[in-house]
C-alpha cells in the first residue's frame, strides 16, 4: 500500500511539474508580448501627437470658409473688370489702327 501512496503521489508529482511548465511558457510568451506592445506603442506615441496637431486645426477651416468666398468674390470682380478693360484697350488699338492711312 505504501507503495502505491508513494507512485501516485510522484505521478501527482510529476503532472504539477509539466503543468507548471506549460503554464510558466505562456507567461513568458505573454510578457514577451506585453514588451512587443510597449516598444510599438512608444513608437506609434510621437506619430499619434503629430496627428493630433495637425487635426487640431481642421475645426478653424470653418471660420476661413467666409473669408475665401469673399476672396473669391473679388477675385471673379477683379478678373470681370481686367477682361473689361481688355475689351476696352483693344477697340482703343482698333480705332487707332483703322484711322491710320
Amino acid at each position: 500500500m505504501e507503495t502505491a501512496i508513494i507512485v501516485v503521489w510522484s505521478l501527482a508529482l510529476i503532472l504539477a511539474l509539466v503543468l507548471t511548465l506549460v503554464i510558466l511558457k505562456l507567461v513568458v510568451l505573454i510578457v514577451q508580448t506585453e514588451r512587443d506592445i510597449l516598444k510599438l506603442a512608444h513608437i506609434t506615441l510621437p506619430a499619434a501627437r503629430g496627428i493630433a496637431s495637425n487635426t487640431a486645426l481642421i475645426s478653424k477651416l470653418e471660420a476661413t470658409k467666409g473669408v475665401a468666398g469673399k476672396i473669391h468674390a473679388a477675385a471673379a470682380a477683379i478678373e470681370s473688370g481686367a477682361r473689361s478693360i481688355d475689351h476696352k484697350l483693344r477697340a482703343v488699338g482698333r480705332t487707332l489702327t483703322e484711322r491710320r492711312p
